[in-house]
């Protein structure tokens, strides 16, 4: 890329987008906290502990100093790794910092693809920047709720941190592949690339993994099957890529090797036994077989073909987009088949659905391109329309931020965040509350004893957190109705889902036509119908058995407590229905109101406030 198309086109729009976006996150009114602020506007803030555990080299943590010694968290290390640097840092300010990088990288990244292509700068700059704007435009219009439009916005956004590092890598592998030119022999350093590409999306984003492994399977096979390679330079790539691959893929292989076997059953992953990939793979053939795919699937074909006969682009360009298409939808098939275990294969439909999407939309400009050049003014066109994506752009976040502005939560939670600071209390101070977002806050704030803690963010074993849980209830002097409460299963919408029960085991309970809780077929009538009619897809849906919700009771009743939890400090979020009957001892705790949401319990003998 030229140096004077860098410094005079690229970095300014870079700038712009990242001043537009956070000059209106910061043009508040409201005196918020900044971390407050990030964790409510800043979407996947599920994954900021993971990214400040990372920056602390912290791959086990308990929140609990008695628990110590505890297995590795099995953290998606390449995503999260430079968002940990940058918080080392530049503390908070690293997660705003580091976007402007992600911005710049993106822009670079496209803009260098499509030129590849064979279209002008000009060009290139749009479509980049169309595509950028794609996840505002679907949020603006509400275009989330046409089916299948909400899973294009997932092509590429600035969430955290997936997509925003994670499908940087797929698209930077999409440009090193654009690179190679077709009879040339693949480089050693390519290659090496090529395998330490392969490494970051394992270890981010392992869906993006076998996709771009079968495109570059079929694209390799395309650029060589004409030239006069033998076959021990199909060895030796083979070879190089696969080493690269494991050399870089260490970490993540140490880390996998020593994590707790319980949390990877939290997040979803299961065995795919015969008769499971059975279903999945009938699943997904019926979807790919479906009369809208093979329409999508005959427009892109005949697409490809008139660019092909058209010559007028760089044709191993033409390939590769064709390619990765076909990449997307074999990728699942073939996984299934050869995989012996899977976790939210929905992700898998949701890659075909944005690189269809990205497919089409590239053939399609790049066919109306061919139509505009014959216009003498097809550049003032590009001009004005990326002039208009950038007014867009503003006005969708101005408008994103006055709703944030309104956000009570967001202003209840940031009132309670002021009185937690007044009080000042030690870093290692024990706090109990069931507030996922308030505990994502206390940590990064370096306190490090927490009574209670979400599903995913701790290497505690499932029997730990049960123990764990059961105390607190014992402490609050909830009864057995009370847990029962707490952990039955309830029918909200289309599916069955309890909160309480996804925040503290998150996907263990995961129930479809796919898998269950042990494979067990033990639930009510109502709950059997749901789950045998639902989707392999639908991963969030939770379903205790029969079985373990009694398992779960009698462990209530017969609970011996080892050790009596003694917290500092106590905050309870109102909305939490179970703590309505709640019996807090008046006196150990003195208690005070913040507003609506909120309510503090303080320790008599270490507040003067009592």
């Amino acid at each position: 890329m030229e140096k004077k198309f860098f410094f005079y086109n690229i970095l300014p729009l870079c700038i712009l987008l990242f001043f537009i976006k956070w000059f209106f996150f910061f043009d508040t009114k409201l005196e918020i906290d900044l971390l407050t602020k990030l964790i409510f506007e800043i979407k996947d803030w599920q994954y900021f502990t993971l990214i400040y555990n990372l920056s602390n080299f912290n791959f086990n943590p308990s929140y609990d100093p008695n628990l110590i010694e505890l297995k590795f968290l099995p953290l998606p290390i390449y995503s999260i790794l430079f968002h940990s640097i940058f918080i080392n840092f530049f503390d908070i300010y690293g997660f705003i910092i580091l976007e402007f990088l992600i911005i710049l990288f993106f822009l670079i990244i496209l803009i260098s693809f499509f030129e590849k292509l064979g279209i002008s700068k000009i060009e290139s700059i749009f479509l980049t920047i169309f595509l950028f704007c794609i996840p505002n435009l679907i949020e603006y219009f509400e275009l989330y709720k046409i089916n299948y439009l909400r899973v294009v916005g997932e092509l590429y956004n600035l969430r955290i941190p997936r997509p925003s590092i994670s499908h940087l890598y797929l698209f930077s592998f999409f440009l090193l592949l654009i690179s190679i030119k077709k009879n040339n022999e693949l480089k050693i350093k390519q290659l090496i690339l090529i395998g330490l590409i392969f490494s970051l999306m394992w270890g981010s984003y392992y869906y993006n993994l076998v996709i771009s492994g079968i495109t570059f399977i079929i694209y390799y096979l395309y650029l060589t099957h004409d030239s006069n390679q033998n076959f021990i330079k199909y060895i030796k790539d083979t070879f190089l890529v696969l080493f690269s691959f494991i050399f870089f893929s260490i970490p993540i292989i140490f880390i996998i090797l020593n994590s707790e076997p319980d949390w990877l059953i939290r997040v979803g992953l299961f065995e795919l036994d015969i008769d499971k990939k059975k279903i999945l793979l009938s699943h997904f053939l019926e979807k790919i077989l479906s009369i809208r795919f093979v329409t999508i699937f005959i427009f892109i074909t005949l697409f490809y073909q008139f660019l092909r006969f058209k010559k007028i682009y760089k044709m191993e360009g033409i390939n590769l987009l064709y390619f990765i298409f076909l990449g997307s939808f074999l990728a699942p098939l073939i996984f299934i088949i050869i995989s012996p275990t899977i976790s939210e294969a929905y992700n898998f439909a949701n890659m075909i659905v944005a690189l269809s999407f990205f497919v089409t939309l590239t053939f399609s400009f790049l066919i109306i391109s061919i139509y505009l050049r014959v216009f003498s003014w097809n550049t003032h066109i590009f001009k004005t329309s990326i002039v208009s994506l950038l007014i867009f752009y503003t006005l969708s976040n101005y408008t994103i931020s006055k709703k944030n502005d309104l956000n009570s939560d967001k202003i209840n939670f940031d009132q309670l965040i002021t009185e937690v600071k007044k009080i000042n209390l030690n870093k290692n101070t024990e706090i109990l509350t069931f507030d996922a977002m308030l505990q994502t806050h206390l940590i990064l704030n370096d306190y490090k004893n927490l009574t209670n803690t979400y599903a995913i963010i701790t290497s505690l074993t499932d029997e730990m957190i049960e123990d764990k849980l059961i105390e607190i209830f014992k402490f609050f002097n909830l009864n057995k109705i009370d847990f029962y409460n707490f952990i039955k299963n309830e029918k909200s919408g289309w599916r069955f889902v309890n909160n309480n029960i996804g925040e503290t085991f998150y996907f263990k309970y995961q129930a479809n036509n796919l898998t269950t809780y042990k494979n067990s077929m033990d639930f009510t009538p109502e709950e059997l119908k749901y789950i045998l009619k639902s989707s392999p897809l639908h991963t969030q849906q939770l379903i205790i058995p029969k079985f373990e919700i009694k398992r779960l009771i009698d462990k209530f009743v017969n609970f011996e407590r080892n050790k009596k939890i003694n917290p500092n400090l106590i905050i309870i979020n109102s909305k939490d229905i179970f703590t309505k009957n709640l019996r807090i001892d008046n006196k150990l705790y003195c208690s005070k109101k913040i507003n609506k949401d909120y309510v503090i319990y303080f320790i008599k003998k270490t507040n003067l406030n009592c």
